[in-house]
């Protein structure tokens, strides 16, 4: 398996937080918000040959996509590899890939896995998921369950919605901690409620099948139609297959819960307290 990594941001949204306020920084965050990478890489490469990180990073970066220069990995390595050295968080994160991946460097493993450590200790939720994904397949380091959940653990707590539904995973599985299916289910909806669609699909499945979250087939209609409409294959059979064992008014409040969740941003997944999910009773003889 191999690990699913991306390099951080686009190098001028790292031009959003606070100036540094020194000669050239300025007007290099002013060329790149203008799209003029050429004028911004003349104004940040001078800051980078002396030695300021951020200014390295961002050269990096411009070189990794090619704004303003010439597309080199081999020069973005180069420069991320000066960030990181300083301990500049993303440009570790950054390296880290390369080296996963072979992009200007020579692919190396455990390379790569340090840089990721180094950036992960800093709490860099990005290398923190990294990690917990090396150590879950043994790329880089010895496979280890339980050091990958605590890097997991650590990842999802910052919001990584990804981590999330991992650490969920791992928690029912009990892989590399306890089983408890109730707090797995409890991670995946934090994942779901951030738009995951395969975490709202392994939460519908949690609630169809009563897994760590009480029975109620409305809400794993709502999730298997939210993931349906946004082009979850699976989620779409599950959902129309849900539905012969539905009654009318359970899947028109399926519906209307779904339709709730395609206007909110995040979801918000109900009690089962306030939903009626009871099958419909015969009527009495009087």
């Amino acid at each position: 398996m191999k690990p699913n990594l991306t390099r951080f941001i686009s190098a001028w949204l790292l031009l959003l937080s606070p100036a540094f306020g020194y000669a050239g920084f300025e007007e290099g965050k002013a060329a790149m918000l203008n799209r003029d990478f050429s004028k911004a890489m003349h104004e940040f490469t001078p800051l980078a040959e002396k030695g300021d990180a951020k200014s390295q990073h961002i050269v990096g970066m411009m070189y990794d996509e090619g704004q303003g220069v010439a597309q080199s990995y081999e020069q973005a390595s180069k420069w991320y590899n000066k960030a990181a050295t300083q301990g500049y968080v993303d440009a570790q994160y950054n390296l880290g890939v390369m080296y996963a991946q072979g992009q200007g460097v020579t692919r190396d493993d455990k390379i790569s896995a340090n840089w990721f450590k180094k950036a992960a200790r800093q709490g860099h939720a990005l290398s923190q998921f990294a990690l917990g994904r090396l150590y879950t397949v043994g790329r880089g380091v010895m496979q280890d369950d339980k050091e990958a959940a605590k890097w997991y653990r650590k990842a999802a707590e910052q919001g990584h919605y990804k981590a999330q539904l991992v650490l969920g995973g791992l928690y029912i599985e009990g892989r590399g901690v306890s089983k408890n299916e109730q707090e797995g289910a409890q991670w995946v909806s934090k994942s779901a409620e951030q738009g995951h669609l395969k975490a709202q699909y392994a939460l519908a499945q949690l609630y169809r099948d009563g897994r760590g979250v009480p029975k109620n087939a409305v809400i794993a209609y709502a999730l298997y139609d939210v993931a349906s409409r946004d082009g979850h294959v699976a989620a779409t059979r599950e959902r129309d297959a849900l539905i012969t064992q539905m009654s009318a008014e359970h899947i028109a409040q399926g519906k209307l819960l779904a339709a709730q969740w395609q206007k909110a941003a995040p979801i918000k997944i109900p009690t089962t307290k306030t939903l009626t999910t009871k099958p419909p009773q015969k009527a009495q003889q009087n």
